[in-house]
């Protein structure tokens, strides 16, 4: 054999340990990293699903809320025309007696006259 060729053999056989250690570690780095990548997307998910609950709970909240505005905003518009009806007929009621009192005046001012 060369020295060449021995001198590679020896180097390559003193150093094969270290290189199955490093082929090793490669390995069980790549396992490792899945495992951790996997775990990552299960949490990412649970919190996805967890924030996707609140959001539902509150566009539920919002749905309600809003229906119940809308509902006080019904009664009290129908309140509102409700006493609109009520001043027109009274303002008509008043306007009976301003009529009234105006022709009792009339009277009134004829009596004297007379």
């Amino acid at each position: 054999m060369d020295p060449i060729s021995s001198e590679f053999l020896i180097d390559t056989l003193a150093n094969t340990p270290f290189i199955m250690f490093l082929v090793w570690q490669f390995i069980q780095q790549r396992k490792d990293y899945k495992e951790l990548k996997q775990e990552a997307r299960e949490e990412q998910q649970r919190i996805r699903d967890r924030f996707e609950n609140i959001i539902k709970d509150l566009n539920a909240d919002r749905d309600l809320i809003t229906k119940g505005v809308e509902a006080k905003i019904t009664d009290l518009d129908s309140k509102t025309a409700s006493l609109e009806k009520s001043i027109r007929k009274l303002f008509a009621v008043i306007e009976k007696l301003k009529e009234t009192i105006n022709e009792l005046k009339i009277k009134e001012q004829i009596r004297e006259l007379k």
